[in-house]
């Protein structure tokens, strides 16, 4: 931990905000959890500390109040604020919704000189009665919302950073630059450098095992393993038939021809359909997959030289779990390195561009871990799966050439009979794309309004290439499903 910027988690939605933040603006930070001891913190040089918290007027436990008598910078965030003011000796109000959007006025101090007023939406808030060492810096409706100490580098604001947010932004930048004096030091060839030494370093001239499983992730991981261990890394991956339409043939192409990765592929085609057949249920399909691939891994990784393993895990997977459907890690008592457990989705793009990885590699939307399988309603067969790759190919092509990939966040394709009687050759096709909509503070899944002449297109295609297919539906319900 030493001479970094730390975030110390009490919320993981808004510690990954922050960290997000402050990387797009070059500025080094490190996420640990809210309850790492308070001997750990300061063994080490700290520019600073930022404690994240969210924004439900709860009081979060666990801060140690030495940690606020130690001279290190501190910016409290949302919850933490509150938290922090009370071991400072203020009193705190009964906690009131009130789900609007206000405008916050600041007083000048180091992290607001260049603010005056903001609008702001507030979840909730909390009369805040100062101590004598604290003064207030920002306020709403007659209420502190911002603080800071009079002797002491300590700042405390009661809201959150929000998605498009300058003034939250400016906020973050005055307290790591001016306050903590942070550099800008946080690039992608940096952090490329650095993680290159850091397998070398602990592989010590042993091999090592990857599991490539398409994702984004797998694929980063896999190649900063391969500019450190060239053929002393293994990479397995496991053709469980779920894939998209020539899914499988590119991505080997690209990591055996293109880089040279010793890639090994095991062929579970056919254990997987056989241990699907006859299920129906979505969550008992997800158990059979992750279960039966779980157990392939460990059966494969006998029979792989290895001294270590690495993961493809994130920050993203780590903190916010965003896959409803995550596919099992590698279970091993090797070591373990995990290269991308402190970045997001988009920085692991970033790292993606960086290393030279095809655009349509890095920008490929996100995919369930499951792949298709979970995208066909009902019973899976070999059959299904032939006609849903085949439809989702022919969707992704038809936004491809309407130039929309890039403004969507998701578009998928989601197979099932046309009614609970149908044949299997009567099938429904369900057109889904969704963007990602902030309102009132919060990220919203919102349907996208696909234009009529592609969804016409598309229809006109299917029902030519498919015979099996009898009915095509653009879902367009608000909200989201965990087949997003």
């Amino acid at each position: 931990m030493q001479h970094k910027l730390l975030i110390l988690n009490f919320n993981n939605a808004c510690a990954s905000t922050l960290a997000k933040k402050l990387r797009a603006e070059r500025i080094d930070c490190h996420i640990v959890p809210g309850d790492t001891p308070y001997e750990e913190l300061v063994k080490d040089k700290l520019l600073g500390l930022i404690l994240a918290g969210g924004i439900s007027g709860e009081i979060p436990s666990g801060i140690d109040a030495r940690l606020l008598s130690a001279g290190i910078p501190i910016l409290c965030m949302g919850d933490t604020a509150l938290s922090a003011a009370q071991l400072l000796g203020c009193e705190l109000s009964a906690k009131q919704q009130l789900r609007e959007v206000v405008t916050v006025t600041f007083s000048p101090s180091p992290l607001t000189n260049d603010l005056s007023q903001s609008e702001r939406y507030i979840s909730t808030i909390r009369h805040i009665e100062l101590s004598e060492s604290l003064s207030a810096i920002a306020a709403a409706r007659d209420q502190v919302m911002g603080f800071a100490h009079d002797q002491l580098p300590i700042y405390g604001f009661s809201f959150q950073l929000e998605s498009n947010d300058p003034d939250g932004v400016s906020i973050l930048l005055s307290f790591a630059q001016d306050v903590c004096n942070c550099a800008e030091s946080f690039s992608e060839g940096d952090f490329i450098n650095a993680k290159r030494a850091e397998i070398e370093e602990i592989s010590h001239e042993g091999q090592a095992l990857c599991v490539i499983t398409g994702s984004l992730e797998s694929g980063v991981t896999a190649m900063l393993a391969h500019r450190a261990l060239g053929d002393r890394l293994h990479c397995l991956m496991i053709d469980t038939c779920f894939m998209r339409e020539n899914e499988m043939e590119d991505l080997l192409y690209y990591y055996r021809e293109t880089l040279g990765m010793n890639v090994q592929v095991l062929d579970a085609k056919d254990r997987f359909c056989e241990a699907l057949s006859g299920i129906k249920d979505q969550q008992q399909k997800y158990e059979t997959i992750t279960n039966l691939y779980a157990r392939l891994q460990s059966e494969a990784a006998k029979e792989i030289s290895h001294h270590m393993v690495i993961q493809p895990l994130s920050a993203g997977d780590l903190l916010l779990k965003s896959d409803c459907f995550p596919m099992p890690q590698l279970e091993t008592e090797k070591p373990v390195i995990r290269p991308l457990r402190e970045l997001f989705k988009e920085e692991i793009r970033n790292i993606g561009e960086s290393l030279n990885m095809p655009q349509e590699m890095y920008l490929a939307q996100p995919f369930p871990g499951t792949g298709l399988a979970l995208r066909i309603i009902g019973e899976v067969t070999r059959q299904k799966l032939a006609i849903l790759r085949k439809a989702d190919a022919i969707f992704r092509e038809e936004i491809k050439k309407a130039n929309l990939s890039k403004r969507l966040w998701k578009y998928f394709v989601t197979l099932r009979p046309i009614n609970d009687l149908a044949a299997e050759t009567d099938l429904t096709i369900t057109i889904r794309a969704i963007t990602l909509m902030t309102s009132a503070g919060e990220v919203r899944v919102t349907p996208a309004r696909l234009p009529y002449d592609l969804v016409d297109q598309y229809a006109a295609r299917i029902l030519q290439a498919l015979p099996e297919v009898r009915q095509i539906v653009n879902d367009i319900t608000p909200g989201s499903s965990k087949l997003e």
